[in-house]
């Protein structure tokens, strides 16, 4: 190491030693007060440099504030109204809380549960349309032309006979369905089917009847909805996804089963003008229909 360096580092650090200490004792403990007025005066001192600290303390005496007691009476926090919006608990207090199905959501027990409405649509009907034509019978022509063959055909619905119906002549003047074309068709069991095709306006197609059974449409299904408050309110509707409106709800038809002869129904509404819409999906069933029990049958044998 340079011993010069050495020397020089050693006589400053002397001198800032001997720097520090003379402040010390010149600022903090007095050594010199003409020459150098301390930083913290005595208290006679005080007195002289600052003389409001000799005057009379001047105001009144501060009011003590009252210690908080369990026995003052006081109320405890107010509950939440809890029929209200915005309610809120503190995290430490468990409530007690029950399903309203009005709202489906949990609610505080202690609210007023909204009732669920009736779902206010019943089924009527559902499958496919019945073609209400057929063929009750036919009778060869004497003169051995078929455009002379007579039919018998019956309307179902209505039990309205149609009789001496030829081809290419309408069943009726009134009514809009014409005999076309005729056939005998011979069936797996060796059993014969008389066929004739009918020329529906109607319908808007050519429909085949036959002397066996009534002809459904099977690329068609219809379903037959109406209001449960007021039966004469119907909606006819045909597929999924069918829409209708009533007394402010909103349904929509989500399936149909065809082999239980059930429709689920999609119910849309406001129960409860603070919350908004709600959704409730029912699955309809045509009412068994309840026969009247006969006046005799309870009656015991004399």
């Amino acid at each position: 190491m340079n011993s010069r360096k050495d020397f020089f580092l050693f006589i400053g650090a002397t001198l800032l030693l001997i720097a520090g200490v003379t402040a010390w004792g010149l600022l903090g403990q007095g050594w010199s007060p003409e020459l150098v007025k301390p930083l913290l005066p005595s208290e006679e001192a005080r007195q002289v440099a600052i003389p409001e600290l000799s005057l009379a303390p001047k105001g009144g005496d501060y009011p003590n504030s009252p210690r908080a007691s369990l026995a003052d009476g006081a109320n405890d926090w107010l509950a939440p109204e809890e029929n209200e919006d915005g309610w809120d608990y503190d995290l430490f207090t468990t409530i007690d809380i029950a399903w309203d199905p009005a709202q489906s959501e949990y609610v505080p027990l202690a609210r007023k549960v909204i009732p669920l409405p009736p779902f206010g649509i019943a089924l009527v009907k559902v499958g496919h349309p019945t073609y209400p034509y057929v063929l009750s019978t036919t009778m060869a022509p004497r003169s051995g032309k078929e455009a002379d063959r007579e039919f018998l055909i019956q309307n179902i619905e209505n039990k309205t006979y149609y009789e001496r119906c030829k081809l290419k002549q309408p069943i009726d003047p009134k009514v809009p369905v014409t005999p076309v074309a005729f056939k005998v068709e011979k069936m797996p069991d060796g059993f014969t089917r008389n066929v004739l095709t009918l020329d529906d306006k109607t319908v808007g197609r050519l429909v085949e009847i036959d002397d066996i059974k009534p002809i459904e449409f099977k690329d068609t299904i219809n379903i037959l909805l109406a209001a449960t408050d007021n039966p004469t309110t119907t909606w006819a509707r045909h597929r999924k996804g069918d829409k209708f409106s009533y007394k402010g709800a909103d349904f929509v038809i989500k399936d149909i089963d065809l082999i239980n002869k059930t429709v689920t129904v999609e119910k849309t509404f406001i129960p409860d003008p603070k919350k908004g819409r709600k959704s409730f999906t029912e699955t309809l069933a045509i009412p068994a229909e309840v026969k009247p029990a006969s006046p005799n049958k309870d009656k015991a044998p004399k």
